[in-house]
């Protein structure tokens, strides 16, 4: 499939009215209408870009939203759900349930402080005349929390070999194993005290930002992924490697290095080099 930066601009104003939408009754064939596309050409691009069918990616900002909205502004599922276009909390309830691995309830006791499936940004570099993608999310909460937090030790959480888990179970499942990722991370987070974060950053990769105890803390994360999950009755193994960085210069790039540098060691298992 060729990608031009024309296309990659067409992706980004459908993202921009899907995000402007979301409380309408808003379906892909709106977003074809909108742009002036055809559907047998522009739903493949979607999915290519983002990595998500167009009206699956719809479907999980809305429940996104709402579940933010909830943990937020303390209010009931349901008067939000309905502005979000769920026409009954049970809807909404069996939605959020199968797309995420817990109920609504369940999330709202993690008190997480971020999107499970936040809005997707992502920048391009046409290096030599190839277009790279690199997909980012939460981008800035994160940016502004970096900001003002230099001198804090940036970690990097990433899903060894997602593409298997996606692979061999189904996209739907590795979607659930992404928000049980991030679930199974803050719950480690919450026994720390001046931790940021945890997020969502890229596809199968998660952010979060300490002030001490970072080394504890990362081997309490790899221990928490020793136990399989449950996912629709089925046991699935799910390792991860960690980067670290200093929050300097550069840090996403620097915990990337450090995150890669966890991988070729292994996995499962953490890099501390930018710490010593």
């Amino acid at each position: 499939m060729k990608l031009d930066t024309d296309a990659l601009r067409t992706i980004e104003l459908a993202l921009q009215l899907i995000e402007k939408n979301l409380t309408k009754q808003i379906k892909s064939d709106d977003v074809f209408r909108w742009l002036g596309v055809s559907k047998s050409s522009f739903t493949p691009l979607f999915k290519a870009v983002t990595g998500y069918p167009l009206n699956q990616y719809i479907r999980y900002r809305r429940l996104s939203e709402v579940a933010y909205q909830c943990q937020h502004h303390r209010q009931s599922a349901y008067p939000i759900a309905l502005k979000y276009q769920y026409q009954s909390h049970e809807a909404f309830y069996r939605a959020f349930k199968r797309y995420f691995g817990i109920t609504i309830t369940q999330y709202r006791a993690t008190q997480l402080n971020s999107q499970i499936f936040s809005p997707i940004r992502y920048t391009i570099n046409n290096q030599g005349g190839t277009i790279m993608i690199s997909k980012e999310m939460n981008h800035p909460l994160i940016t502004n929390t970096l900001n003002e937090h230099q001198g804090s030790v940036l970690i990097d959480v990433d899903i060894d070999h997602f593409m298997e888990v996606n692979n061999k179970y189904g996209y739907s499942t590795g979607d659930v194993v992404l928000a049980q990722t991030l679930f199974r991370i803050k719950q480690v987070c919450d026994g720390y005290e001046g931790i940021q974060g945890p997020w969502r950053y890229g596809n199968d990769e998660f952010l979060l930002i300490t002030t001490e105890h970072a080394k504890e803390i990362i081997v309490e994360i790899l221990k928490a992924f020793e136990i399989p999950m449950l996912i629709q009755q089925q046991d699935i193994d799910v390792s991860i490697s960690i980067g670290t960085a200093l929050i300097e210069d550069d840090p996403i790039q620097d915990v990337r290095h450090s995150m890669l540098k966890a991988k070729s060691k292994g996995r499962r298992r953490a890099d501390f080099s930018n710490l010593d």
